[in-house]
């Protein structure tokens, strides 16, 4: 069993989607580093902090006899490691992934986000597949930059900003990521929640073509379950919101080439199609 040095009094507590979690480390400039980190994980404005005795959910980072980090959610041990970024953006991926799960009214579904023209085209995806670069796209073209990892569903079906900074991999190495404004790329951020008007299924292949296909909503649902954060803890909630959101949208699928001329024809095809 690992010796693990116990945290002090080291530790503060936010509040977003009304998930309520507590950040623990046993010492005060790690703990400062990880309030840092906090700003720029979460979009300005979507937390606030709170006091740690109403928190509900708990985060503690501590060492162990080999030295190394080891981070706890709740009694549970879930990572350790010598590398004290990869185990922070660890960290990180925890804390937004807790708040996906279990936000209030919300459904979170991992996917970018942009919008053209007052409506809302969400490309869902896991890891490394390309949606951060097609999503910078998008944005460089005028479309409005809503999120780069979570579509945030309410109740009536519409996509609310999460507008994080842009995490973008850094060439030769998939997991590294340096974090961009969408202002970088001479783009601008979207304000108010508006209605789903496409579901795009890709993902990039060397040399694929534009090859569009039209889906059924059924299928646009059994799709979008895979990407969907709450389904296990709010399964009910989660499809309901689902639906409503293809309903007002058309589903498509294709694979796609470069994304920058995959961009373009992908606008060229939404206003066709949407409008």
């Amino acid at each position: 069993m690992d010796n693990i040095q116990n945290s002090s009094k080291n530790y503060f507590a936010i509040e977003s989607y009304g998930v309520r979690l507590r950040i623990c480390a046993m010492r005060k400039e790690l703990l400062e580093e990880i309030k840092g980190r906090i700003n720029k994980i979460l979009p300005e404005g979507f937390y606030k902090r709170i006091s740690p005795r109403r928190a509900v959910h708990s985060f503690s980072v501590r060492r162990n006899s080999s030295s190394e980090y080891v981070l706890f959610k709740g009694r549970n041990k879930i990572t350790f490691g010598n590398d004290r970024e990869i185990f922070l953006k660890y960290l990180d991926w925890q804390v937004r992934l807790t708040i996906a799960e279990f936000a209030e009214s919300r459904v979170f579904v991992h996917a970018g986000v942009v919008a053209w023209k007052g409506k809302a085209i969400i490309l869902p995806a896991k890891s490394f597949r390309g949606k951060t670069t097609l999503v910078k796209e998008l944005t460089k073209l005028g479309a409005k930059y809503y999120s780069d990892e979570y579509a945030v569903l309410d109740e009536a079906g519409l996509v609310h900003p999460f507008p994080k900074m842009l995490s973008i991999r850094e060439p030769g190495d998939k997991y590294q990521q340096t974090d961009y404004s969408v202002e970088t790329f001479g783009g601008s951020k979207g304000v108010v929640p508006l209605p789903v008007g496409m579901v795009l299924l890709t993902e990039f292949e060397a040399g694929a073509g534009w090859q569009p296909q039209i889906l059924s909503d059924g299928l646009g649902v059994i799709e979008l379950l895979s990407h969907t954060i709450p389904i296990r803890y709010n399964p009910k909630f989660s499809l309901k919101v689902l639906n409503k959101t293809v309903n007002r949208a058309i589903i498509v699928q294709t694979k796609r080439g470069e994304a920058e001329e995959f961009a373009v024809k992908l606008l060229s095809f939404f206003e066709n199609k949407a409008f």
